[in-house]
């Protein structure tokens, strides 16, 4: 038998109001966007093809830092990402990378690594940026780029 008071109640009412009015205030913390370029490879007439996308969250960060291509290629059985990014500036330019990558179903794999690389592009300068999927048989992946999001105290 269970016997519960109508304090008990209470506090649990208090715990949900506390929960749900913290909702706003994690949602409307300091976080940075990020914008995304897509690569997945399909087989096709048994050639491999690489479907290229890119997505553009952070218009003020696109003016500033342009993908201008993605590549992808098999090292043995892992998939390695690459990237060309642009400073459109003529200052440097600060940023945040990471690879995120997916099966042949479109299913994310697990990784031990999702941290943000940081890095920077001095004026108009190019350069590649790349990984390599932790894990064999990966077939897509994409790589975020966002500002840098320093570690809050």
């Amino acid at each position: 038998m269970t016997i519960r008071s109508e304090n008990h109640w209470a506090g649990v009412l208090v715990i949900l109001v506390a929960l749900i009015g913290a909702v706003p205030l994690v949602s409307c913390s300091s976080h940075t966007t990020s914008n995304v370029a897509v690569g997945e490879v399909w087989e096709t007439d048994g050639a491999e093809t690489l479907e290229k996308d890119y997505i553009i969250k952070d218009k003020p960060l696109a003016k500033q830092i342009q993908v201008t291509d993605v590549k992808a290629r098999y090292m043995g059985d892992f998939l390695e990402g690459l990237a060309v990014v642009q400073n459109r500036r003529k200052y440097t330019v600060d940023f945040e990378y990471r690879f995120e990558w997916y099966d042949e179903k479109g299913y994310p794999v697990e990784s031990n690594v999702v941290h943000w690389t940081p890095d920077l592009l001095y004026g108009r300068e190019s350069k590649w940026i790349k990984a390599l999927c932790p894990k064999p048989k990966a077939k897509g992946f994409k790589v975020m780029i966002r500002r840098p999001n320093p570690v809050e105290k």
